[in-house]
C-alpha cells in the first residue's frame, strides 16, 4: 500500500473544512432539538439544513477528487486532513 501526500490550496480545505464543521453542528443542533422536545416544523428546518450542507460537502469533495483521480487509477481511499491541509491518497502498491 502506497500512501501520497498533496498539499490543497487553503481556500479548498477552508471551504471544506467549514462544510464539515457546519454539518457536525448541524447533526448536534439535530440531536438537541429532538430530545428537548423542539416542535416536528423546527426539527424538519434543522433537517432540510443539514440535508443541503451534506450535500454540498458531498459535491465540494467529488469535485476536488475529480482534478486527482486521473492521477491516482489504483487508488484504495483518499482524505482530507484540514489541519495540516494535505490530501492523503492510499492506493494498492504496483506490482510489476
Amino acid at each position: 500500500m502506497d500512501e501520497l501526500t498533496i498539499r490543497l490550496p487553503e481556500e479548498t480545505v477552508n471551504y471544506l473544512q467549514r462544510l464539515d464543521y457546519e454539518i457536525g453542528g448541524l447533526q448536534v443542533l439535530h440531536t438537541h432539538a429532538l430530545n428537548a422536545g423542539t416542535p416536528l416544523e423546527k426539527r424538519m428546518e434543522i433537517k432540510r439544513e443539514f440535508q443541503e450542507r451534506f450535500a454540498e460537502y458531498q459535491l465540494a469533495k467529488n469535485a476536488m477528487w475529480e482534478e486527482f483521480a486521473p492521477r491516482f487509477p489504483r487508488v484504495k481511499r483518499w482524505w482530507v486532513d484540514f489541519q495540516t491541509g494535505l490530501l492523503h491518497v492510499e492506493q494498492e502498491a504496483d506490482h510489476e
